[in-house]
């Protein structure tokens, strides 16, 4: 094993600058970022990424969005239907930044979505021994 790098299967969509893939698999798996179709639906009823849905390009995407559903959620307080959930705070904090630039700096809700920690206090760092 070791210091192979690069591959054999490369993309050949109109100006893609994807390095070549060691598989055709990892090729089939890029090519859908440059397709409309999202074949992958989060198996959950009634979540608006479910058949019917909005779906998602990669089975690796619809496998880290069910972790809305698993964890207790941290649910954005400025989008009016509440369906904004993410697994951890920081999450929500950058949809937030993104999608809420309008909100006064000052404004409560907004420091205290600003200011969430993760459960459990050490926020994945392991602790010396």
């Amino acid at each position: 094993m070791g210091g192979v790098t690069g591959g054999a299967f490369k993309c050949d969509f109109g100006g893609c600058t994807a390095p070549p893939f060691q598989t055709q698999y990892l090729l089939n798996s890029h090519a859908n970022v440059h397709s409309s179709n999202r074949p992958h639906y989060c198996p959950v009823r009634g979540c608006p990424r479910s058949e019917g849905g909005k779906g998602f390009k990669r089975k690796n995407e619809m496998i880290r969005h069910g972790l809305v559903h698993d964890s207790p959620g941290y649910v954005c307080p400025f989008c009016p239907d509440r369906e904004h959930k993410y697994p951890r705070p920081d999450n929500l904090q950058r949809h937030v930044r993104v999608h809420h630039m309008d909100k006064d700096k000052d404004d409560q809700q907004l420091r205290d979505v600003l200011a969430q920690r993760p459960e459990g206090g050490n926020r994945g760092r392991r602790r010396r021994t």
